[in-house]
């Protein structure tokens, strides 16, 4: 990268690289700031770099220096707890950690304090260790190779150069593999604009929490050619569109992944002129491994391969992937060409890749039928009112959808809501009853991109769940007939 950037600095010396709150750097003052940086990790002797603070101009530095000197780079995402950081920089071994604490006087930094919190080495292993809290407590470390994560980057520039995209939002956290590739390296290797606003600027608090208002605001205001969202940041951006509180037309690509998007909401966003496609990959293949393009596009698929990855089917319909893979996981060594990726899926004769569902989500009801909760769940996450919600059946006959709403939904309006839904779907998969939760879900259920971490949500709510059957069963055992939602 560090090669990339003198290009840029020579060549166009005063171009705006990155833009911050109330400040800029042209491609040459980064250059320089991330070659400062660099310098100093050397002479510290930095193996393993935590850089622990908001998006904005020092993450950006700090991620380029490592990689210039060829330090381990360990992102910290600020939705994790206190217990999952200390499992993180224990378990990566991270020596030196950038903070906001107070002032450096680090030439290279602005903001940020860089400050050691261990003596204990490891090798130096030009490597990025991203963290994925997952379905369970502890985060796991995947490992990733520097010269793989540029190659992806590359791979991305080259299927979007058609978009001629000059101005790029980093809305996603940059701890966030997803955006610290395809918003920062891509943008950059291309030689653009990077907005990077922190979490506040925004709209975003935690894992999960948006304000709509400041989002919209941030938007209008940044003016951006492309940005990331995950499904509920395009279900905001929809939604703020339709009231005339964003403007979408300064954008060519709105990129869209972290879980599966309803059709439906895909083509609001298509009749509205946001220009939303859909892409698919994971950690463990290095973010990027599929993505619709304008000109290669298919409705309900996750679109084409990059043409660093290949993709796959197994035979018990697994989607499987190969090409700029991790290292493994922090303390494991991975083996063969292939990864399976626990997606189930198909590919059309195009290439065109269509996922289904994760296998291990998968559920079978009391009549021995499959059911791929995701695709329920994105059906029924289109509607503004609903925040969070879960589809489950296992061993029943009756398929219970838990809803966590962003605000109060009456019975009738949550009926039409899942007749609605229902009209799409087979039978044996449709909503039979819906259960509302009012309380707040916990930070501690969601992942880093909003997902719900469905065994413990499931384990939590165990008992709501029996009891909103066993209330059915009494019914039936009374010989009453009543209609449930």
């Amino acid at each position: 990268m560090i090669q990339i950037l003198e290009d840029h600095a020579r060549v166009q010396p005063e171009v705006i690289a990155l833009t911050a709150t109330g400040m800029s750097l042209t491609y040459a003052e980064l250059y320089q700031r991330v070659v400062a940086l660099a310098e100093e990790m050397a002479e510290r002797d930095v193996r393993r770099f935590g850089i622990g603070i908001e998006n904005g101009l020092d993450w950006v530095i700090a991620d380029l220096a490592g990689m210039t000197c060829g330090t381990g780079i360990v992102p910290v995402p600020h939705y994790f707890s206190p217990g999952q950081v200390d499992f993180l920089l224990d378990s990566a071994n991270v020596d030196y950690l950038l903070s906001d604490t107070e002032p450096s006087p680090t030439p290279g930094l602005f903001r940020s304090s860089i400050k050691q919190i261990s003596d204990t080495k490891a090798d130096k292993e030009p490597v990025k260790i991203t963290f994925t809290s997952g379905s369970t407590g502890a985060p796991k470390g995947v490992v990733l190779r520097h010269d793989k994560l540029l190659t992806i980057a590359r791979s991305i520039v080259q299927m979007m150069e058609q978009l001629d995209i000059s101005k790029h939002l980093c809305v996603l956290p940059l701890a966030t593999l997803l955006e610290n590739i395809a918003g920062v390296y891509a943008p950059l290797t291309k030689g653009i604009e990077i907005c990077l606003p922190n979490g506040e600027e925004v709209g975003l608090s935690g894992s999960s929490g948006l304000d709509p208002t400041q989002f919209a605001a941030c938007i209008n205001q940044s003016r951006p050619e492309s940005m990331i969202l995950v499904p509920q940041l395009l279900l905001a951006t929809v939604t703020l569109t339709e009231l005339g509180m964003m403007n979408p037309e300064h954008l060519k690509m709105v990129a869209v992944g972290g879980g599966k998007v309803a059709d439906n909401l895909i083509d609001k966003a298509s009749s509205l002129k946001i220009p939303v496609y859909q892409g698919y990959g994971l950690s463990e293949a290095g973010s990027v491994v599929t993505l619709n393009l304008p000109d290669k596009q298919r409705k309900g698929s996750v679109g084409k391969a990059l043409s660093h990855a290949d993709i796959r089917v197994s035979e018990k319909g697994e989607l499987e992937v190969a090409g700029a893979l991790m290292e493994g996981y922090l303390g494991e060594q991975r083996t063969g060409d292939w990864l399976q990726t626990g997606d189930l899926g198909s590919i059309d004769e195009d290439g065109f890749v269509y996922v289904t569902g994760r296998i291990k989500n998968t559920f079978i009801t009391s009549y021995g039928r499959n059911v791929h909760p995701e695709w329920v769940e994105a059906e029924f996450s289109q509607f503004p009112a609903v925040g969070q919600c879960l589809f489950y059946g296992e061993a029943r006959d009756e398929n219970l959808l838990l809803v966590w709403p962003r605000f109060p939904i009456d019975a009738a309006t949550l009926k039409e809501m899942k007749n609605k839904v229902n009209e799409g779907l087979p039978d044996y998969a449709q909503i039979h009853r819906v259960m509302t939760i009012e309380q707040p879900i916990g930070e501690e259920l969601i992942t880093g991109n909003g997902r719900l971490k469905r065994n413990e949500v499931i384990s939590r709510y165990q008992t709501d769940i029996e009891n909103e059957y066993e209330q059915k069963m009494d019914i039936e055992k009374s010989g009453v007939v009543l209609n449930v939602l």
